[in-house]
């Protein structure tokens, strides 16, 4: 009866190919005892052969498309958006323009100010003088010799003339995100072109203020009118002590501010409006005799009349909020730079990064690349652990925690003069030594060892009219 069976099988699998299926895939216990001895018996061949002509081409066909994935084709007619920019559409390059912006903004739900940036890049592209570029057309000849042009000849001259060999290769990249964020608005692949922008050398330098240069930008008188003046210092004090990023810092509104739970809520733009907390120090937060948050928002912004309601923090003396980062670094920089000529608001995060480190390194003994990690919202650790390099060196130079000294000195008073031979602790409470008023309660005399400054910063001197510091480092 079995060897009749098998030669059923055999026959019914050459007369009915889609019967192999049911035997190959059935559980029965008798179909797999035939289909071992058909296999004993050298006709396993058939097997395999039916294999690759029936049941691969309909599983292949019916299930997974294995081998060759057919793309459905989408009409953009009937979508809300287009997921792509059609050129064919539009009669001047600003009418495409706008049409990338749209589609930055809706499809990949990006903030507008980069998109801005790259736009500007993309005019001068097709403003240049020998290889213009026709974004209409997007041919890789037109954009790479203008990207070979301006790298091997036009900023090979400005490197001779301003005597920086690097000149350019950031500005080559930007470039080259310009056209690849043209390209993915086109839906064209680009990545056989075969062409990238040099990588520039890691920077080596970080060129930050020391905290006596901070503190006197904090306290500096910088304006007779007042509410200026408190917007301004206030800025600076918020800005060096928060690490914010300077479009995160301009950004931040009244609702954000939860003085009560002693934290900030900030928006990062650059990573798609995610919101994050920010710790600070109580005095600036609550102090009254400092710049905090808390004198601005009771004392100093109801002066204003904001003439926009989505009720940003810091308004300016016409009432109305920073448009964006460039207005708020040509706000700052003719009050400023007159003091240190290096100030970018830039630099402020990076003086927190490197003011939490050695904060960090006088508390733990170690570099605790984590806890700044968190405070500045870097996406990876590696980030964090670059500015270890200068923080080193910055706390040869001032083995303090910087982050509190720069609220406690005010130039060329005698409460200074002996504050900066307190031994300084770990806290930090807002103190009523800080204060200048005159109903100011008494000086606070240091318990315990007293050093010349916060484990030696320095002592204050006296030399003719002039008063200035000078750096003891305690061995």
């Amino acid at each position: 009866m079995d060897l009749e069976k098998e030669n059923n099988i055999n026959n019914h699998i050459d007369s009915d190919p889609t019967a192999f299926n049911d035997a190959v895939g059935g559980k029965n216990k008798e179909w797999k005892e035939i289909l071992t001895r058909l296999s004993q018996k050298h006709i396993k061949h058939q097997i395999p052969q039916y294999w690759e002509d029936q049941v691969k081409q309909r599983y292949v066909t019916n299930y997974n498309n294995v081998g060759e994935l057919n793309k459905p084709h989408i009409d953009d007619n009937k979508l809300l958006y287009p997921l792509h920019v059609d050129r064919s559409q539009y009669q001047t390059h600003e009418e495409l323009y706008n049409a990338i912006v749209q589609w930055w903004t809706n499809i990949k739900g990006r903030e507008s100010s980069t998109i801005k940036l790259r736009i500007r890049h993309a005019r001068s592209m097709s403003n240049h003088s020998i290889y213009p570029v026709d974004w209409f057309k997007f041919e890789p000849e037109q954009i790479i010799n203008q990207l070979i042009y301006r790298q091997t000849i036009e900023y090979n001259e400005l490197q001779e003339k301003t005597g920086n060999p690097t000149y350019g290769l950031h500005q080559l990249r930007n470039l080259w995100k310009t056209v690849k964020t043209f390209s993915q608005s086109f839906g064209i692949d680009i990545s056989h072109w075969g062409w990238e922008p040099p990588s520039p050398p890691d920077p080596q330098v970080k060129i930050v203020p020391r905290p006596i240069t901070v503190n006197k930008l904090i306290h500096n008188w910088y304006s007779n009118d007042r509410y200026e003046n408190a917007l301004i210092r206030t800025l600076l004090t918020f800005g060096f002590h928060a690490g914010v990023r300077p479009e995160e810092l301009i950004d931040i509104r009244l609702n954000d501010i939860k003085l009560d739970e002693g934290y900030i809520i900030i928006t990062e733009r650059k990573k798609h409006s995610r919101k994050r907390q920010i710790w600070l120090d109580d005095p600036v937060l609550y102090s009254k005799q400092q710049n905090s948050l808390k004198n601005y928002l009771d004392i100093w912004r109801p002066r204003t009349k904001p003439k926009t309601t989505n009720s940003f923090l810091f308004i300016q003396k016409n009432g109305e909020p920073f448009p964006s980062e460039d207005a708020f670094r040509m706000y700052l920089a003719p009050f400023v730079k007159p003091i240190w000529k290096d100030f970018k608001p830039k630099i402020m995060r990076d003086w927190s990064a490197i003011a939490r480190l050695i904060r960090t390194k006088i508390e733990t003994k170690k570099w605790d690349v984590w806890h700044v990690k968190n405070a500045l919202g870097h996406t990876t650790v590696s980030t964090t652990e670059n500015y270890i390099k200068y923080a080193e060196e910055y706390y040869r130079k001032d083995p303090f925690d910087w982050l509190r000294i720069v609220l406690k000195f005010h130039r060329n008073s005698k409460r200074m003069r002996r504050l900066m031979k307190e031994d300084y602790g770990s806290s930090q409470k807002p103190s009523g030594i800080l204060s200048n008023a005159k109903n100011r309660p008494g000086l606070r005399f240091p318990t315990g060892e007293k050093l010349y400054g916060p484990t030696g910063l320095g002592t204050f001197q006296q030399e003719g009219s002039h008063s200035k510091f000078s750096v003891f480092i305690k061995v």
